[in-house]
């Protein structure tokens, strides 16, 4: 079998994990044309887990609790803490997922520093990118059409799995079809839990397009870059230091993307028009 038919096949098997309950029924009063309502609509569950690594407790990610284990192993692996699945001997996470353990072949040395990112949830990275290491990008081109092609079918993924709004959604993919997909209201989660998932049970050892509804801050590109992926696709912007950053790893950089149309930042030769 091969990378890509191994990639659709857990496909459906995310799809179903990804739509379990992660937002609640919230009563409230709406104020509309001069007066107040009775209403109610879900709203996204947030919590915090601690991530434990052979027996130490690290830190706590505030996140949603889908695809916890996916999310400490994506986010390990983002941290360049580990470099493959054969690193992890056990992976647990408690029943009301306010912990996942890791344990590890080889002792890991916790960053003494953490970098507060501009994640909304608080994300935390110890990567600086003072010297920024040259990514190994999992290389691909692809026609406007068919790019627009993943947009429509991302969008339509993001309406069928999303059951509240206030969450980011994030997918990736082979340059053909979506190969996997995550939400979080974290953006960095959603790119942490995709690496996991795709690390862990073995999909593609580097995905080559990204897509995502979160803004593209230099961490969200950092993560990208650790990913493989050559062409990063945002719904929202970049900003200036990533797309120096894109244009110096030799990234594609695409923001405000919608089908139809885009703005691509960055070696713009590997999106055929």
């Amino acid at each position: 079998m091969s990378e890509r038919e191994l990639a659709l096949k857990w496909y459906s098997v995310l799809r179903k994990r990804i739509a379990m309950e992660k937002s609640q029924e919230v009563n409230f009063k709406c104020y509309a044309n001069g007066e107040f309502t009775q209403s109610s609509a879900p709203l996204p569950y947030e919590q915090a887990v601690t991530l434990i690594v052979n027996g130490k407790a690290w830190m706590e990610m505030i996140c949603t609790p889908s695809l916890v284990v996916e999310l400490a192993v994506g986010f390990l692996y983002n941290e360049r803490l580990i470099d493959s699945k054969a690193e992890i001997t056990r992976l647990y996470v408690c029943d009301t997922a306010d912990y996942v353990e890791v344990e590890t072949l080889e002792e890991i040395k916790k960053p003494t520093t953490w970098v507060k990112t501009t994640g909304c949830a608080g994300g935390q990275t110890s990567q600086r990118l003072e010297f920024p290491i040259q990514p190994v990008l999992n290389e691909i081109t692809l026609s406007a059409e068919t790019l627009d092609g993943l947009l429509r079918n991302f969008l339509e993924e993001q309406k069928r799995l999303s059951s509240s709004r206030g969450m980011h959604f994030s997918a990736i993919s082979d340059g053909q079809v979506l190969l996997a997909v995550a939400d979080d209201i974290g953006r960095h989660n959603t790119l942490d839990k995709l690496m996991g998932y795709a690390l862990w049970h073995e999909l593609i050892a580097k995905p080559a397009v990204l897509i995502t509804t979160g803004r593209i801050s230099s961490e969200m590109l950092q993560k990208a870059a650790r990913m493989g992926t050559a062409i990063v696709v945002s719904l929202n912007s970049p900003n200036v230091f990533t797309v120096q950053l894109a244009e110096e790893w030799g990234m594609t950089l695409v923001g405000y993307a919608r089908p139809e149309r885009f703005n691509v930042y960055t070696h713009p030769e590997r999106i055929l028009g």
